[in-house]
């Protein structure tokens, strides 16, 4: 999408806080979204990698178990559901942050 297009769209939706604003910003982002279910799906997946993500840090904070730079980049860096919910459960009893992510 050209800038040009880009801005006209973000002109045309309105910006602030505006509740009339905000109901057109969502009838827009939902139509928009039901024509593309494909997009639709890189989101929700999106949002279970980031809740993934979360849940392991949790878990890791409320064991104590502390993250290394890297570590936390892992964690940051995967983008496979399957591999976090693995180090999540492992997070759960491993004695140490790196145990949980092997």
């Amino acid at each position: 999408m050209s800038t040009t297009v880009r801005e006209e769209l973000l002109w045309w939706v309105g910006k602030g806080e505006d509740p009339e604003v905000k109901a057109r910003e969502r009838e827009i982002l939902q139509a928009l979204l039901g024509a593309n279910p494909d997009v639709q799906q890189k989101l929700v997946e999106r949002g279970r990698l980031s809740e993934a993500r979360t849940a392991l840090r949790s878990v890791l904070a409320q064991r104590q178990l502390a993250l290394r730079p890297e570590e936390d980049a892992r964690i940051e860096g995967c983008t496979e559901l399957e591999v976090l919910e693995r180090w999540l459960e492992r997070a759960v009893t491993a004695m140490t942050a790196a145990e949980a992510l092997t």
